[in-house]
């Protein structure tokens, strides 16, 4: 197993987004990304919220 400890990135959302709206994000290193096969041209992920984990698939 692979592990990080990366920083969450808050951000005010803009444009038409009511209230307070924030968006977040999470860099994930480039290697990881090449691993699961993601490219430019084929980048759909399928993400899981699972006992308090986040699991990232790639769509195939």
């Amino acid at each position: 197993m692979q592990e990080r400890i990366v920083k969450v990135s808050f951000n005010k959302s803009g444009g038409t987004a009511k209230g307070n709206a924030i968006t977040n994000r999470v860099t994930i290193p480039t290697k990881w990304i090449k691993q699961l096969g993601v490219t430019e041209c084929d980048r759909e992920v399928r993400i899981s919220l699972e006992n308090d984990k986040i699991i990232i698939e790639k769509v195939k």
